[in-house]
This record gives structure tokens, C-alpha cells and sequence, in this order.
């Protein structure tokens, strides 16, 4: 797999920050073009998930293409995960609810390992592994560790969530910047990399989380309201970046601390926190496409659906060439509606991310020659 540096002379190294910003002032003088999304993705087909009618899915959660074929999908909103075949058959479902071994109250990370198994976290201090027809494998402990998010990265897994460092301090002291991402391998933590710029921004982390992507020995992080993505090597340092907005990307402005507040004995503003969210943009996800490409997917948040979870709707699309960091294309609208779920081989969009049947589309990447 290509390495985004590969080829550079290190004697007269030039980071990919650079030459992103060099490729983005190319793009600038040339106009990176903005065309309907059916020029640059075409459909191969559109894959109806198998519902069962006693165990039916309350939502589409996390949605990831698997290595040897078929996909896997955590529910958002229920303790189940489900392996689909590349058609959408169902063929295996596993989890209840609870706080014991083998049970979740909602799933946060979803990730396949090397060997096809599956590792799950539902925001508590176990993961647990299972085989690739999700029958029990191993349940990992780590002291003093909460997981969250999880990545398949390499041959390990990475994930974000508490460590004893981290707990050890208050919720915004020092320690809380030693690392966001969590590099596990061999029941360790490896190495702990990566803050979020938005750390010192009043309220930011809750009005956007993070977006993620691998591909080969690269880790592609990003505060979804700032750009650009961060890259990652596998031993956790930060190699560059790439990503920059188009010029239609409204950035979230500067909150300043007790925007929210209100004194006692009077009402909050309750329009306050929608006008907010109706303010600004941010990149819901990032998805490697055929390898060679990154596909940010920009979002809106859904004023309706207020926190503790902000739900977002998908607007535009923009990708980049991952290993030069050239933007290929910008603002591309998406289909009314629908919701990318997944990358891989194809990018897989949700058209119809509300209500069953739940219809997955196979996009093809096609660029210009």
C-alpha cells in the first residue's frame, strides 16, 4: 500500500501539510469542480438488509464492509450486532441488554480484525471479541479503562475512550491531552496519540465529534468542525495532513463559556441552542474508497434532534487523491435523504436512513481520466 510520503527526499522533507496547501492553491486557480454525484459515483446495486420480524432493526448504527465479503452492523439504538451476506441476507445476530459479560446497553465501537472476528465496546471497561459468525470468543479487561470507539488498524485495534491517565485528572485537566486514540496490541495500550484541536473551545466537543478512517499504515483523524484531518503512522506520530474546506463550509463560530447559562428563576432561551446548530457545518465522516481515495462527508446538524446526541444530515460530498492530499472534487450534493453509512471497495450510502426497509447503495467511485 502507497504511503502518503513515499518518494519524498527526507534531506529536504516537505510534510503533507504542505502539500496539500500547495495542491490547494493549484485547485483554487483551476476551480475544483463541483458535479452531480451520479457523474462521479455510479451505482452498482442497492442491497435490501434482511429484517427479522422478532428481532427487527431499530436503526442502522455502525455499517462496515468486511474483509473476505458481506458486511457487519451494530444497531444504534439496540444492544445487537448483525453479519449480513454480500446480497443482505441475514445470517448471524448476537447481544442483549445488560451491564454483564457478553451483554451491552447500546454499542459505541464496532470493529473486524484481522482474522474476520469481530470487537465490540459499549462505553465500559470490557471489549468483547467474537468469532466471524459472532459466537463468543474472549472478553479483554484493561484496568482503569473505559472504551469507546474502535478502529481496525493494521493488525490491532484502536479505540478512544478513558485511560488511568486520563481519569486521573479533571475532566479538563493536563492529562486529558495526553491522547485520544489508543492503539491496543496484544492486550496493551501500544501508544496514545492525538488531541482534538477543539479541546480549549467552550462547548465544541459537544457540538462535534470526531471522524475517522485507516488505510494501510495510515490513521486519518479529524475534529469534525475543524479542518484539516491529521495523518497517523503505526507507531502513532503525526506524519502531516490533508483536507481543506471549499469555500461554502460554514464554520462554527466562537462560543463563548455560559452561552447557555441562565439565572436562576428564569427560563433558558430554548431557541438559543437551535439557532446554533442551524449555524454551521461540520464532516460527519471520512470513508476510504478504492483504496487510493478519501471521502469526506459533510453534515448539518438536525436542529430538531437537540442533545446529549446531535443527530446530523448529510449534505455534500468532497474526496481527495489520500496520497497527495489534491482535492478531486468539492459541495457535490447527495441523494435527498440518504446517509453514507461505510467505505471499502465501494462507499455505501443509506437511502433510506429512517424507516425499514433498509437499502443500502453500492457507489463506484468514477473519476475523469
Amino acid at each position: 500500500m502507497r504511503h502518503p510520503f513515499r518518494g519524498l527526499r527526507f534531506s529536504a522533507f516537505i510534510p503533507l501539510t504542505a502539500v496539500g496547501t500547495l495542491a490547494s492553491c493549484n485547485d483554487q486557480e483551476a476551480a475544483i469542480p463541483s458535479p452531480p454525484f451520479e457523474d462521479v459515483f455510479q451505482l452498482a446495486e442497492v442491497i435490501e438488509l434482511e429484517d427479522d420480524p422478532i428481532d427487527s432493526i431499530a436503526e442502522v448504527g455502525i455499517f462496515l464492509e468486511r474483509r473476505s465479503g458481506g458486511f457487519v452492523m451494530s444497531d444504534r439504538l439496540r444492544p445487537r450486532v448483525r453479519t449480513y451476506a454480500e446480497n443482505g441476507e441475514l445470517e448471524a445476530a448476537f447481544g442483549r441488554f445488560g451491564d454483564g459479560p457478553w451483554e451491552f446497553r447500546r454499542i459505541s465501537g464496532l470493529a473486524e480484525t484481522a482474522a474476520g472476528g469481530i470487537v465490540v465496546s459499549a462505553s465500559n471497561s470490557r471489549l468483547t471479541y467474537l468469532h466471524s459468525d459472532l459466537t463468543r470468543d474472549t472478553i479483554v479487561t484493561l484496568d482503569g479503562h473505559v472504551f469507546g470507539r474502535l478502529v481496525a488498524f493494521e493488525d490491532d485495534v484502536l479505540f478512544t475512550g478513558f485511560t488511568p491517565e486520563n481519569t486521573a485528572e479533571p475532566r479538563w485537566g493536563p492529562a486529558r491531552q495526553v491522547g485520544i486514540f489508543h492503539r491496543l496490541d496484544a492486550g496493551q495500550v501500544a501508544w496514545s496519540s492525538w488531541t482534538t484541536p477543539a479541546r480549549d473551545k467552550p462547548y465544541w466537543n459537544a457540538m462535534g465529534g470526531l471522524a475517522t478512517a485507516t488505510a494501510g499504515d495510515s490513521l486519518y483523524i479529524m475534529a469534525s468542525l475543524l479542518y484539516p484531518a491529521t495523518i497517523l503512522n503505526g507507531a502513532g506520530d503525526s506524519v502531516g495532513t490533508i483536507g481543506q474546506p471549499s469555500p461554502s463550509f460554514r464554520r462554527i463560530p466562537e462560543i463563548p463559556a455560559g452561552y447557555f447559562a441562565f439565572r436562576a428563576g428564569e427560563a433558558p432561551d430554548a431557541n438559543r441552542m437551535q439557532r446554533l446548530l442551524e449555524s454551521y457545518d461540520l464532516v460527519s465522516r471520512m470513508d476510504i474508497v478504492d483504496g487510493d481515495y478519501m471521502v469526506f462527508t459533510l453534515a448539518r446538524p438536525d436542529p430538531t434532534k437537540l442533545p446529549p446526541s446531535i443527530r446530523e444530515i448529510h449534505t455534500v460530498v468532497e474526496a481527495y487523491n489520500r496520497h497527495t492530499g489534491t482535492k478531486l472534487f468539492e459541495d457535490v450534493p447527495l441523494p435527498e435523504g440518504s446517509k453514507i453509512v461505510g467505505g471499502g471497495r465501494y462507499l455505501y450510502v443509506l437511502l433510506n436512513p429512517d424507516i425499514p426497509p433498509w437499502r443500502v447503495g453500492k457507489y463506484r467511485l468514477q473519476l475523469p481520466e
